[in-house]
């Protein structure tokens, strides 16, 4: 099948977050099973820095309506493997900039118009192949309106440019709103400015557009497809995502075991695996040295959690979780300025030094280092669509105690529920069951044999790519 993947990420060439991973995970494997797979990406600044673009061609340029104004764009094309190739849409006025989406803790001022530049380009792109593709799937808001324009650049030009769209939806609380006078920069009919189509409180709403014009809605796991239709997590789309409900199907997502495998990761002190747990020890060690965490913690739980962009579950000062802490308990947490606040969790750790430590905008290698060494994962989220979290919990060894929601559920088997083959702990989705989580997480820790057993089911685990690939490609041929 010819495969076309949109997206505002594409690993290892434009990484923000778990998209990136997402994107050029499926991609990749697909073009491995023998798909003609092509990527289309904005041209950001660090794609463009990356050398191995020079060897780019022209693939095709595009003046652009926007408005009352005309834009001038091109797009590059890359083969990057076999059966995959890198389309960027270049227009560096738009997207030749020190940050993807914009500054830590906000985006540009622009940001809709730089992704409807990039939507119509790639539109535009499609529809001047000379050949047909049977699916476009698009990621996201900043991809959403895609779908849309292909239709009606298909109409205008008396052609058919691709079979299929699908529309992914990773997080429905991102949903690229902009105030009414954004809908004139599309130049598309004034009666899609409807509730039934892209208004949304006044607004336009381009996730909406991805969600009303896409021939298949996608989650990332089977729960996620199930709970995102509900008013708790659609984020105000709950009348659109019911009356689509049957076009909506959850697909688990998965891991890139080129870059996470504790057996060959190589950001790792030491590599280990179920059958040679060694170096998680060694790991454990290595952490806790490098932190300089207390020393009475060598036997205590060493937890790690990474600090959410939704806010956490309600709680108040975080300081108040001192209480649930064993004396020798440890917590690493993981933060960026621009998803949470950081303020409370600094008088966090501020106040138990050595014990609760923050690791802020940190690097990639970072996060594989603290799984690798952690005892335990200790989700800190109310929404959690996407499994990754938990899977790469369950690939390192940190046993994963997540909230039972989205992702989480359909990879997580509760050990308290089910004693001989559980991998980890699910909790309610509270500030009392995530508290209760935290005293379940610390109980385990402290039954060795108990907690080796069931860390040794979650290294078994197979979240990769390989396993889930082919029910993206299974669907794909069932919408031809």
């Amino acid at each position: 099948m010819k495969i076309v993947h949109v997206a505002s990420e594409f690993a290892p060439w434009v990484r923000v977050g778990h998209l990136a991973d997402v994107v050029g995970g499926v991609c990749a494997e697909l073009a491995r099973l023998g798909h003609e797979v092509s990527v289309f990406v904005p041209g950001y600044r660090q794609l463009l820095a990356d050398p191995r673009t020079v060897h780019a061609e022209l693939f095709s340029e595009h003046v652009l309506e926007l408005g009352d104004t005309r834009v001038s764009a091109h797009t590059m094309r890359l083969p990057v493997a076999p059966n995959l190739t890198l389309y960027f849409v270049r227009r560096d006025e738009s997207f030749d900039r020190t940050f993807p989406y914009g500054p830590p803790g906000g985006e540009y001022e622009d940001s809709d118009t730089r992704f409807l530049i990039f939507c119509k380009a790639v539109a535009d792109a499609l529809c001047r192949s000379e050949t047909p593709v049977d699916v476009v799937h698009c990621h996201d808001w900043p991809t959403a309106l895609l779908p849309l324009f292909l239709r009606v650049e298909e109409r205008k030009r008396g052609i058919s440019a691709a079979g299929r769209t699908v529309f992914s939806i990773h997080h429905p609380a991102f949903q690229g709103v902009y105030p009414r006078h954004t809908f004139s920069l599309t130049n598309l009919p004034e009666e899609l400015f409807t509730p039934d189509a892209l208004e949304f409180f006044g607004q336009i709403n381009f996730l909406k557009g991805g969600l009303v014009f896409a021939d298949a809605l996608l989650a990332s796991s089977a729960a996620s497809a199930r709970e995102i239709p509900g008013p708790a997590y659609a984020f105000g789309l709950e009348g659109v995502l019911a009356r689509r409900s049957g076009d909506l199907r959850g697909l688990l997502t998965g891991l890139n075991y080129d870059e996470w495998n504790p057996a060959t990761d190589q950001l790792l002190p030491a590599n280990f695996h179920g059958e040679a747990m060694a170096g998680k020890a060694h790991c454990r060690e290595s952490l806790r040295k490098g932190l300089n965490l207390y020393t009475s913690t060598l036997h205590g739980a060493l937890i790690a959690a990474e600090l959410p962009i939704m806010p956490t579950l309600g709680l108040g000062d975080p300081r108040e979780l001192l209480r649930e802490f064993r004396e020798d308990t440890v917590l690493v947490l993981l933060g960026r300025s621009a998803s949470a606040p950081m303020e409370p969790w600094r008088a966090l750790a501020g106040a138990r030094p050595g014990r609760v430590v923050l690791l802020e905008n940190f690097e990639p290698g970072v996060l594989h280092r603290v799984l690798g060494g952690a005892d335990l994962y200790l989700g800190t989220t109310r929404i959690e669509p996407s499994p990754h979290r938990a899977q790469r919990a369950l690939c390192y060894g940190a046993v994963p105690v997540m909230p039972r929601t989205g992702g989480p559920t359909d990879v997580i088997l509760d050990a308290d529920a089910h004693p001989e083959t559980g991998n980890g702990l699910l909790f309610d989705v509270s500030v009392e069951g995530w508290r209760d989580g935290l005293r379940r997480a610390q109980d385990l820790h402290h039954q060795p044999e108990r907690c080796g057993a069931i860390r040794s089911r979650a290294l078994s685990v197979d979240s990769s790519w390989k396993r889930f690939a082919p029910a993206y490609a299974q669907l794909y041929k069932d919408l031809a």
